[in-house]
């Protein structure tokens, strides 16, 4: 049975997958490269994904981060990512997008360096929107290995291209990839699971069993009144909609794969760790204070605690 980690899109909420993956790394003494033989990560996920993928400077053979320490890039980085000084203050009603780039960006390089999406020591697959061209991109470390379409890049261009989400950072150019500019995967796969049974079926074509464990960061609680939005244009809409959009898309994948996944008398071979109602607030994609990340955290504890026999058995199947 070929094993598929799925990490959906959500901005800081990638705390609480973070969260989840530490308990199985702990719970079964290996690294996520080792426990899955695909990963697949859109946004957010994208950026954990190929975190937890990342080879080691020293010792290559090695994981460059658990999942707890890359928890990290979360706690440490979103108040400079998601910066919301007077100037943005001013500024956000103006321009289209929210914040610069040049932070997130900078916490990429810290976080990968030079590494390039070759050295991946798992196959991973970040999905992209290509908006010149209009089309799906998919960055695959093993189409760069098997000499199809893909070009190797670095990783942290990757994850930036992966991360920006209309209105919130600006298109990723990439020089490989001359004309081409790369948005946030979440507008087509913010819950890349299908994506990621899908790409499982072509690589392990003769594997009739998959398990897929997909990771979501919540579910935005966000109630919008007849009374205001009948008169909202374009503007108005712009990040509620990003919210729907996400929110919808991720509910229609989980209720494709509670089909086509159903469950063996031996063996489950679907599930869905997800975060149903959100605290007031906490839904934000782009809120990097102090008091939201440590509720995020609380957040990813519930999780965990209510969750603690379905992880227990996930693990005892994933070192089978």
């Amino acid at each position: 049975m070929k094993k598929i980690l799925s990490i959906d899109g959500g901005g800081v909420r990638g705390i609480i997958p973070a969260m989840l993956l530490a308990e199985i790394e702990m719970q079964t003494g290996k690294p996520i490269a080792e426990l899955f033989d695909l990963v697949v990560g859109a946004s957010t996920g994208g950026i954990l994904a190929l975190g937890l993928v990342a080879p080691h400077e020293q010792m290559p053979a090695k994981p460059r981060y658990t999942a707890e320490q890359f928890l990290g890039f979360y706690l440490e980085e979103s108040h400079e990512i998601f910066d919301k000084s007077l100037f943005f203050k001013i500024t956000r009603g103006i321009f289209a997008r929210r914040y610069q780039a040049k932070a997130l960006e900078k916490a990429l390089k810290k976080y990968f360096g030079q590494i390039m999406l070759s050295e991946a020591l798992q196959d991973v697959v970040v999905p992209s929107y290509e908006i010149h061209g209009r089309f799906t991109a998919f960055f695959k470390s093993r189409d760069v290995h098997t000499k199809k379409i893909e070009k190797d890049v670095y990783m942290r261009d990757v994850a930036r291209a992966a991360s920006a989400a209309p209105t919130y950072f600006t298109p990723k150019k990439i020089k490989a990839y001359p004309g081409a500019s790369f948005i946030d995967g979440g507008v087509f796969a913010n819950n890349p699971a299908m994506c990621a049974y899908a790409e499982a079926r072509e690589i392990f074509p003769d594997d009739k069993d998959l398990l897929i464990v997909s990771l979501g960061t919540g579910n935005p609680q966000l109630t919008i009144k007849f009374e205001n939005f009948r008169t909202w244009g374009l503007l108005s809409w712009a990040r509620p909609l990003w919210y729907i959009l996400m929110d919808g898309s991720s509910d229609v994948v989980d209720y494709q794969l509670n089909y086509v996944l159903k469950d063996l008398e031996s063996a489950k071979r679907y599930y869905r760790f997800q975060i149903e109602l959100l605290e007031k607030g906490t839904e934000k994609l782009d809120d990097g204070s102090d008091a939201n990340l440590n509720a995020l955290v609380k957040l990813g504890q519930e999780l965990l605690d209510a969750n603690r026999e379905e992880i227990q058995n996930l693990c005892r199947q994933l070192v089978e």
